[in-house]
């Protein structure tokens, strides 16, 4: 059990989203490794992306799935 339980959390945490290779993601948010896909919107002053990572879940009271549009090219 304890292998099984070993071999999950080496898949999931090589699973994650990472923005490492992304020269045009800000510095700081390079590093951001995420269970769920990334979200991310262009800082236009600073001339490179913000990211943040998505939640898990959707808007709860409507019970909907996370949005996979970034969030600056989202029409309300």
């Amino acid at each position: 059990m304890k292998r099984i339980f070993s071999f999950v959390a080496v898949v999931a945490l090589a699973a994650c989203a990472t923005l490492k290779g992304d020269q045009a993601v800000c510095p700081e948010y390079r590093d951001l490794r995420c269970a769920t896909a990334p979200e991310c919107s262009m800082d236009a002053a600073r001339g490179c992306r913000v990211c943040q990572c998505s939640p898990a879940m959707g808007n709860e009271a409507k019970g909907t799935l996370p949005s996979g549009v970034p969030p600056d090219r989202r029409t309300q």
